[in-house]
């Protein structure tokens, strides 16, 4: 069996190099976590899909920058942004506090039925963990023989 050999001798690590870089990450979550919460920052994410399915299988492409998850200080306002273009059924979006499963009967639900842009927004009614989902449904505008067929951008954050 035979050996690996590494040319140029041994790497280290310092550990005054790895304080400073853990410090420096720390400060950064922590200043982006204050920029969104007081409201200096608007945006916390933008997702272009494309998706299909039929209740039990879906297919999906394209992709998502930001968070999905955060906290919402009450009177915070969540919008979406939304260019839709709808083949067939439905873009679910949906806001929904964390620790609870995401139904139609909170406040935070929207049905996207047509193609168009536009803007979604939900006045936040309790502080908390809240987490949102962009999805597809069968239930459209019109009969969808069972199947929905969709694209989509849109941006979403606090104000």
């Amino acid at each position: 069996m035979g050996k690996l050999v590494v040319a140029g001798g041994r790497t280290e690590v310092s550990g005054n190099g790895v304080v400073v870089g853990l410090g420096a990450l720390v400060l950064l979550v922590v200043g982006m976590v204050f920029s969104f919460a007081t409201g200096a920052v608007e945006t916390l994410g933008y997702e272009s899909r494309g998706i299909g399915g039929n209740g039990l299988t879906s297919t999906k492409s394209g992709y998502s920058l930001g968070l999905k998850t955060f906290y919402f200080a009450k009177h915070q306002k969540f919008f979406a942004e939304y260019d839709s273009v709808i083949q067939r059924g439905s873009l679910i979006v949906h806001l929904y506090k964390l620790g609870s499963l995401p139904t139609s009967d909170t406040p935070y639900y929207r049905k996207i039925s047509q193609s168009g842009k536009g803007t979604i927004t939900f006045p936040i009614q309790q502080s908390g963990w809240y987490r949102m989902s962009f999805s597809g449904s069968v239930l459209g505008a019109e009969p969808s023989a069972g199947s929905y067929d969709l694209s989509y951008q849109i941006l979403w954050g606090i104000r």
